[in-house]
């Protein structure tokens, strides 16, 4: 007798199957840089030029200048920008005839490329900064407010040279090293990205925007106890920062530190800022560690908590359940979903609800309650490959348990049938064709199970399977050996 092959169900790589990612793979970019107060004083009144690096201006732009900053001090932004063209069109285009024609200073145009970006027009903005370069090559502030606006619209390709420049010029704000960070970063050169967070944090070491950087730069480098570390000063002084929280946990799961991923995943449940995601995980890592009720919670929790429940990862965290022998639980988790979703689920909705019931009815040995739940799905979709699958393995099971011939011939050939058509469709096509093959070697039919065990293995490489081919094979050689003589 061949006997049948047992292709082990890898529980544990399942955990990721009803928990999203903690947080986003994208990196985080600074947050609000571009338009807190702090940043929209220095940037739009940005004008003390500086020899070498910066133009002169003349003692009429220079009184021009100070009416600006008062009219922008007092928040008249669109007044500020109407001085500033009215004197610019006056110099370069005077109404006077007698007036001659002159050439403003670099330092004009960029001002006015600064009141642009402010105003949120960043097509001309990039058009007077990139002017203002033309006329004065090494001004400094130039290439960096060309960079802070080719950040603000995630044209970083474009940044890094401007920000590289402005650094060669001199220049050494925080920001603008922060910015290279992200930069780095974001186009995976981590080393960099974190000599860069480094420096910007040794002149603005409190800012949370640098640290975040730094850590998922160390992170990027598998540094993850540093990155752990350095989360944890961050979490100190936000606790109620998800995000931060989330970056940490990843860290911990990261170093195989479950423990402190469901600290982690517990305290935000209990502060209230999980979502569905983070406590599906948390199903997950408590039923790992051998606590299903615990997971069973965090499953609920997640399950109420959902304002639009995703409900194929909610039914994955049943199966898991199921899978992990406890199916008494997947079934409070199933009733829970189906009282989230309403009396009248849409029609794919109810299917995957019914064949969750239907594994959970299996694990449980009720076969009255399996056969019921499939003649509800062979009502409402019987063309589903997975309802055919799930029939026929319950035909299968049915078989195996017959003591009568007649009834249980007729089980297997309705099995087979299921089978057969379940092996048509991609998505059941290896499951159906290794059982069916399982199902004809015990029927000791082993040349037609040579042919469905064969389509398998193409689908679906395995040395286990490929084994159990083999011996099938030799059954069948002597099986047709017999017949010959």
């Amino acid at each position: 007798m061949i006997p049948t092959i047992r292709l082990s169900l890898l529980l544990a790589a399942s955990l990721s199957w009803c928990a999203g990612p903690l947080v986003s793979a994208e990196i985080i970019p600074p947050a609000n840089l571009f338009r807190d107060q702090q940043f929209l004083r220095d940037f739009v009144g940005s004008y003390g030029f500086l020899s070498d690096v910066e133009p002169k201006v003349s003692s009429a732009e220079q009184s021009l200048l100070a009416t600006v900053r008062g009219s922008f001090e007092q928040g008249k932004f669109a007044e500020a920008e109407r001085q500033l063209t009215d004197f610019i069109r006056q110099v370069e285009k005077p109404s006077d005839p007698a007036t001659p024609v002159a050439e403003i200073s670099p330092a004009m145009v960029f001002v006015l490329g600064n009141l642009y970006f402010q105003a949120d027009r960043p097509d001309e903005a990039r058009r007077a900064f990139q002017e203002a370069i033309r006329r004065f090559p090494r001004f400094r502030r130039a290439h960096t407010n060309l960079a802070y606006l080719h950040v603000s619209q995630n044209r970083l390709d474009e940044a890094l040279p401007m920000l590289q420049k402005s650094i060669e010029l001199g220049e050494t704000s925080p920001r603008v090293f922060g910015l290279l960070g992200y930069v780095h970063l974001s186009r995976k050169n981590s080393l960099a990205a974190e000599n860069a967070y480094r420096y910007a944090m040794l002149t603005d070491p409190q800012s949370k925007d640098w640290k975040i950087g730094l850590a998922q730069a160390l992170t990027a480098q598998e540094k993850h106890a540093e990155a752990a570390s350095l989360l944890g000063s961050l979490i100190e002084e936000n606790p109620n920062d998800r995000q931060l929280w989330l970056l940490q946990t990843n860290a911990w799961m990261a170093m195989e530190r479950k423990d402190r991923a469901i600290l982690n995943l517990e305290t935000l449940r209990v502060k209230g800022i999980a979502d569905e995601a983070n406590l599906n995980l948390l199903g997950n890592l408590h039923l790992d560690a051998g606590e299903p009720q615990l997971a069973l919670l965090a499953y609920l929790a997640a399950t109420e908590k959902a304002q639009s429940l995703d409900v194929n990862r909610a039914l994955k965290c049943a199966r898991i359940l199921n899978d992990y022998g406890f199916p008494e639980k997947a079934a409070t988790l199933v009733q829970a979903i189906r009282t989230k979703l309403g009396a009248n689920p849409p029609a794919d909705v109810a299917t995957s609800l019914l064949l969750t019931e239907v594994r959970i009815s299996q694990q449980l040995g009720n076969s009255n309650e399996t056969s019921r739940l499939l003649a509800k799905l062979l009502e409402l979709n019987p063309a589903n490959p997975e309802v055919l699958l799930e029939t026929a393995r319950h035909k299968d099971n049915l078989a195996r348990e017959e003591t009568d011939d007649a009834a249980r011939a007729n089980l297997v050939a309705e099995a087979r049938t299921h089978y057969q058509l379940a092996a048509k469709h991609d998505a059941t096509a290896y499951a159906a064709n290794l059982a069916l093959g399982q199902l004809l070697v015990r029927e000791r039919r082993y040349p037609d199970a040579l042919t469905h065990l064969q389509a398998a293995l193409q689908l679906k490489k395995s040395d286990n399977l490929e084994q159990y081919v083999s011996r099938v094979r030799r059954a069948a050689d002597r099986q047709e050996d017999k017949l010959k003589k």
